[in-house]
C-alpha cells in the first residue's frame, strides 16, 4: 500500500488545486454542451417528459410553451456555464455559478419520484432504473460536484478577504447564512460526493444483474474500446454480470472508505477506471450527435455518456484525498515510535540529571 501511495503521490496527482479544475472544467463542459441542445427542436422533444414530471420546473410549459421551456433552460444553463468558467479567476463570481448549478440540480433531482415508467416492473420494480431515471440518477453526484465548488469558492474567497482582498456584502452574507447553516462544516464536500458515488455504483451495479439492465447496456458495451472483449468472454448476461460484480465491488470499498481511507483508496482507484472506460465510449457511439443539428448538439446515448466526465473528475478528487490522508497517518505513524521512545528515555532519566540545577 505504501508503494502505490508512492506512486501516485509522483504521479502528478497531489498537484495543487487539481481536483478542483478537473471538476469546474467538467462542470462547465456540461453546461456548456447541454445548454447548446436546447436550441434545438429535437431536443426541446426529449425535454417534455423531464419537464412535464418536474415539480419545481413544470411551470415553464404554461409560462413559454414547449420550445420556449427549452430556450429558457438553454438561456440558464449558458450562464451558468460563463459563470463557473468566469470562476477560474474570479471566485465571488464563481460563486454566483455554483448557486445557479446547485439549483439547476435539485431540480433535475427531484424529478425522479415522478418520472412515470422509471422502475422496471419485470424486475420488481425499485430499485432497479430503467427509462430516464438512470441518466437522472447521475445528476445525484453533479448536485454534489456543485456543492464542492460552491464551498471551495466561499472558502478560497474568505481567505483573500483575510489577506487584504474585498469581498461585496452580498457574498459576505452568503457566506454567514452558509455558515449558520452549516454548510460550511470542515469535509462535508469529501463526504458528500463520497457518499453519490456509492448511491451511483449502488444503483448502477443492481440494473446489471436483470435482463433488461444486460439489453441496455449492449450499444455501449459494443462500441466500448476498453471493454468490447466482454462480449466474446462472457456473452451478453455474463459481461452484465461481470460489470454488476465490478461496480458493487467498487461501492463496497467506496463505502469503506468512510472509515479505512485504504480501502477509499481502491475504492477511488476502480471508479476511475470505470469513468475513464465510459467517457472514452463517446467517440465511437453511432448517432451521437443530431444530424438536423450537428456536432456538439448530443443525441442517443452521449448525454448519458457526457455526465461521465463530472463522475470521472469526481473520482479523482476522492483518489487524491485518500492518498493525502493515507500519507498524514503514514508520516504519523512513523513519527509515533520515535516521540513514544523519547518520551520513554525522558521518563527514566531523573529530572535533577535531565535539568542540572544552576550553582
Amino acid at each position: 500500500m505504501n508503494y502505490l501511495i508512492n506512486a501516485l503521490s509522483r504521479s502528478g496527482l497531489l498537484k495543487d488545486d487539481l481536483d478542483y479544475l478537473l471538476i469546474r472544467a467538467s462542470m462547465v463542459i456540461v453546461f456548456l454542451l447541454f445548454g447548446y441542445q436546447k436550441w434545438f427542436e429535437y431536443e426541446a422533444k426529449v425535454l417534455i417528459p423531464y419537464i412535464s414530471n418536474g415539480p419545481l420546473i413544470s411551470w415553464m410549459y404554461p409560462a413559454f410553451g414547449i420550445r420556449g421551456g427549452s430556450w429558457f433552460l438553454g438561456v440558464m444553463e449558458w450562464l451558468i456555464c460563463s459563470l463557473l468558467f468566469w470562476g477560474f479567476w474570479n471566485r465571488q463570481v464563481g460563486i454566483l455559478g455554483a448557486i445557479g448549478s446547485c439549483i439547476t440540480y435539485v431540480a433535475t433531482v427531484t424529478i425522479i419520484p415522478f418520472m412515470p415508467n422509471g422502475w422496471d416492473q419485470v424486475a420488481g420494480g425499485f430499485p432497479a432504473m430503467t427509462g430516464n431515471v438512470p441518466f437522472l440518477m447521475k445528476d445525484v453526484v453533479l448536485f454534489a460536484a456543485s456543492v464542492y465548488l460552491l464551498k471551495q469558492d466561499i472558502v478560497r474567497v474568505t481567505r483573500s478577504a483575510e489577506r487584504g482582498g474585498t469581498i461585496s456584502f452580498p457574498i459576505r452574507y452568503l457566506v454567514w447564512m452558509l455558515a449558520k447553516l452549516g454548510l460550511l462544516r470542515e469535509d462535508l464536500e469529501y463526504h458528500l460526493l463520497r457518499a453519490s458515488m456509492v448511491l451511483i455504483f449502488l444503483f448502477f451495479g443492481y440494473t446489471k444483474w436483470h435482463q433488461y439492465g444486460a439489453q441496455a447496456m449492449i450499444p455501449f458495451i459494443s462500441h466500448s474500446p476498453l471493454i468490447s472483449w466482454l462480449y466474446p468472454a462472457f456473452g451478453i448476461r455474463g459481461a452484465a454480470r461481470f460489470l454488476g460484480a465490478s461496480e458493487w465491488t467498487i461501492c463496497a470499498l467506496l463505502y469503506a472508505g468512510f472509515w479505512d481511507k485504504r480501502l477509499g483508496l481502491l475504492g477511488a482507484i476502480g471508479s476511475s477506471v470505470t469513468f475513464i472506460t465510459t467517457v472514452t465510449i463517446i467517440p465511437f457511439t453511432p448517432n451521437g450527435w443530431d444530424p438536423s443539428a450537428g456536432f456538439p448538439a448530443m443525441a442517443g446515448d452521449v448525454p448519458f455518456l457526457m455526465k461521465d466526465l463530472v463522475l470521472l473528475a469526481v473520482s479523482v478528487y476522492l483518489l487524491k484525498q485518500d492518498v493525502v490522508r493515507m500519507s498524514l497517518r503514514v508520516e504519523i505513524a512513523e513519527m509515533t515510535p520515535n516521540r513514544s521512545r523519547t518520551d520513554g528515555i525522558a521518563a527514566a532519566v531523573p529530572t535533577s540529571a535531565a535539568f542540572p540545577a544552576r550553582t
